[in-house]
C-alpha cells in the first residue's frame, strides 16, 4: 500500500509539474498559468523560464522517474522520493519566503503532498532496511 501511495503522489506531482513547467517554458510570462511577472521580485530574471525550466524538471520529470522506480522496487526508490519531497517543500519555501509569492491552496497541497512522500518514504525504506523479504 505505501508504494502504491508514494507511486501515485509522485505520478501526480509529475504530471502537474510537467503541465506547468512546460506552460511557463513556453510562455514565459506566465500569462498562460494567470501568473505576471510584475510578481517577481526585482533582482529575479525578467520572466517565468528559470522558474519554468526548474518546475519542469525537479518537479515534473524527476518525479514520474521516481514514481517509476518505486513500481518497479528499485532499492534506493524510496529514499529519492522523501527527497523529492524535500525538495518540494524547500521550493514552496522559497516560493513564499524569497519570491513573495502566496498561493495557498497550490502551497497546502504542494507541502501536504511532500510530507506524505516524506514519511511514506521513510517507512518504506525503513521497511525494505529491515524486513527485506517481508
Amino acid at each position: 500500500m505505501r508504494k502504491l501511495s508514494i507511486a501515485v503522489i509522485l505520478v501526480v506531482l509529475g504530471a502537474a509539474g510537467l503541465f506547468n513547467g512546460m506552460s511557463l517554458v513556453s510562455d514565459p510570462t506566465g500569462r498562460s498559468l494567470g501568473l505576471r511577472v510584475d510578481m517577481l521580485p526585482p533582482w529575479h530574471s525578467w520572466d517565468f523560464l528559470v522558474s519554468g525550466m526548474f518546475v519542469l524538471i525537479a518537479l515534473g520529470i524527476v518525479p514520474l522517474i521516481c514514481a517509476a522506480a518505486v513500481l518497479v522496487d528499485v532499492p534506493e526508490a524510496a529514499a529519492a522520493a522523501g527527497a523529492i519531497g524535500v525538495v518540494v517543500i524547500a521550493w514552496v519555501a522559497w516560493q513564499i519566503l524569497v519570491l513573495d509569492l502566496w498561493v495557498p491552496r497550490a502551497h497546502v497541497a504542494l507541502a501536504g503532498g511532500a510530507v506524505a512522500l516524506i514519511v511514506l518514504g521513510a517507512t518504506m525504506l525503513h521497511h525494505t532496511r529491515f524486513h527485506p523479504y517481508a
